[in-house]
């Protein structure tokens, strides 16, 4: 059974990141209703996995 991966992702108005498989209705920090964007790390010259700093 293949797992579900995890994203790393950025509310675009209070900056805050958190981890799932898909962005919430409303932020967890501002807890407004935001866009989100991913910022998970996907190319092997990001160093590790988690979040790409190019994107924080």
């Amino acid at each position: 059974m293949s797992q579900i991966p995890q994203v790393t992702w950025k509310c675009t108005k209070c900056g805050y990141t958190y981890t799932d498989v898909k962005p919430a209705e409303e932020c967890p920090s501002c807890h407004e209703k935001c866009e989100f964007i991913d910022v998970s790390c996907y190319t092997p010259d990001c160093a590790d996995p988690g979040t790409d700093d190019r994107l924080v």
